[in-house]
């Protein structure tokens, strides 16, 4: 195996551990609460819902695992599909307009929600997540984009 094939079954161990273990708590945690009549939330059954994101993403990655170190030659052309520069631009590419699409999804349910529930406006706990996820999608890509240019100009720098 190579150095580079080891450096993605680490990050593939690392994942899927942390994916077990934050769903394993989130279903334990439900459970308790469920079984001992807490009441944190208002329906303890979300928790469990909830854990089953993570422990779906821990299932995923022990599968890559498995078929990784089943047949690494079978996986070879995944591991360059996820490592090729090119490819992987084209996959930023892809992201970067999702997440445009999903921001105009935003910005219009925002305006709905402002329009067929006026009296929320200020007040509703709704109205206020959808404002601030909206200005976080609009000032977290600039922020993000100057701290990665920040952080490739001081790496070019010491070179």
């Amino acid at each position: 195996m190579s150095m580079n094939n080891a450096k993605i079954v680490k990050e593939t161990k690392l994942i899927m551990n942390v994916t077990l273990i934050a769903g394993i708590v989130l279903l334990a945690t439900g459970i308790l609460f469920t079984q001992m009549d807490i009441h944190l939330i208002s329906n303890n059954k979300a928790l469990i819902a909830l854990s089953l994101l993570p422990l779906s993403m821990a299932l995923v990655y022990f599968l890559k695992l498995s078929s990784i170190k089943k047949s690494p030659h079978k996986m070879r052309s995944i591991l360059i599909k996820e490592n090729d520069e090119r490819l992987v631009a084209i996959k930023n590419e892809a992201d970067a307009k999702t997440f445009k699409v999903i921001q105009g999804a935003l910005f219009l349910t925002y305006f709905g929600y402002t329009f067929i529930v006026p009296e929320d406006i200020f007040k509703g706990a709704g109205w206020w997540i959808l404002i601030i996820l909206l200005l976080a999608s609009l000032f977290l890509p600039g922020m993000f984009r100057s701290a990665i240019g920040k952080a490739d100009f001081n790496g070019d720098s010491e070179h």
